[in-house]
Formats: structure tokens, sequence, C-alpha cells
């Protein structure tokens, strides 16, 4: 995805059900603008990355397993988070993609002159891995989810 440069902009790709099941998969604000957060909130793991290739219009690729054990991010082909909590086996939820506008309350609003506010998910790819039955007391399900370029 190509991450946006104008103030103001507030992407995310997160998951939502019924007033909870949210894992974001980023949320992103140009005025931090080599930071990604990555939370579970369904079992509070977090964490708040600082990467090089995170920056106003930058292109980068994100996925994210969600596992009964844990959820697993990555930046670019390569883990940058496990928060070893998991979302457990029952779990579901859909995949929301938007953008807000920030009202100026944690992070800058846009400035005055601004007419429009974009950011680009060129690839969105989501799998559900298949577990027989039998297996599912043993085996860790899991979904994951990409946005890339």
């Amino acid at each position: 995805m190509c991450l946006p440069t104008g103030l103001g902009a507030w992407p995310a790709v997160w998951t939502w059900r019924d007033g909870g099941n949210e894992v974001d998969v980023f949320e992103y604000h140009p005025d931090n603008p080599d930071l990604l957060e990555l939370t579970n909130h369904v079992r509070e793991g977090q964490t708040y990355l600082h990467h090089p290739a995170v920056r106003p219009g930058a292109v980068v690729d994100l996925g994210v397993t969600f596992g009964r054990r844990s959820v697993d991010w990555s930046l670019n082909g390569t883990q940058v988070f496990a928060d070893g909590r998991g979302v457990g086996s029952r779990w579901y939820a859909y995949l929301v993609v938007n953008l807000s506008v920030c009202a100026g309350r944690y992070h800058p609003g846009p400035d005055p002159g601004t007419t429009e506010l974009s950011y680009r998910v060129e690839n969105l790819t989501v799998r559900r891995r298949v577990i027989p039955h039998a297996a599912e007391s043993r085996d860790d399900d899991a979904a994951a989810a990409g946005t890339g370029s």
C-alpha cells in the first residue's frame, strides 16, 4: 500500500464485529512519519513500530496472521511483531479498510487549504486455513490478511 502524505490523514486496516473483535492491522498518522500502530484489542497486545521503510508516501507490504495464540505482523516480508496473545479459537470479524480524517485532538488535522486526502491499497488478500474438524483442538486456527504494493 502507499501511505498518505497529508497531515490529518488517518488510514487503517482493522477488524470489527458486534462492537468488538478489533485487531488493527495498522494505523498510521503522517505527523509520526516512521510509526505504525499495530494493536490486538481482543487480548491486549500492541506495539508502536518505528521503521525506516515507513514514511509519508512510502509503498509498504503489510501482513498479519490472526492466530489463536498469537497475532503476528510482518512488514515487507519480515516479521516485526508477535503479540503472544492471539485472538482465540472461535474469533472471527469483518475486515475494514478506511481513511479517517483527524480532528486535531490526538493528531493534527488537515492544513486549512487541503481539499483531498488519500492512500492507496493496491492489493488485499485474505486467506483462511481450513482445519479438519478432528484436528481443531490441537492445531492453531489462523487467518491471514495482507496489504501490498
